[in-house]
């Protein structure tokens, strides 16, 4: 699973999954996180706080694929 940070500011991440592994870091603007130990898994819930604090969100997978990546991007209305 690959984490990419298309956002103006660094991102923290953290991960849960079905099997009780865990995991957690921080992601540069533009960066990635490349994680092929949550690949081919059930149930893995990956979080985001962006550096500046203005509030985080999850996504929550029922299955993972090899190679199956998350974005973030900011959307400017």
């Amino acid at each position: 699973m690959k984490l990419v940070n298309e956002t103006g500011t660094g991102v923290f991440y953290w991960i849960s999954a079905s099997n009780g592994q865990a995991d957690c870091g921080d992601i540069a603007v533009d960066g990635v996180a490349d994680l092929p130990g949550y690949d081919n898994l059930q149930n893995v819930t990956v979080s985001f706080l962006p550096s500046d604090n203005s509030g985080y969100f999850s996504s929550t997978w029922d299955a993972t694929k090899t190679g199956q990546q998350t974005e973030l991007a900011l959307v400017a209305e």
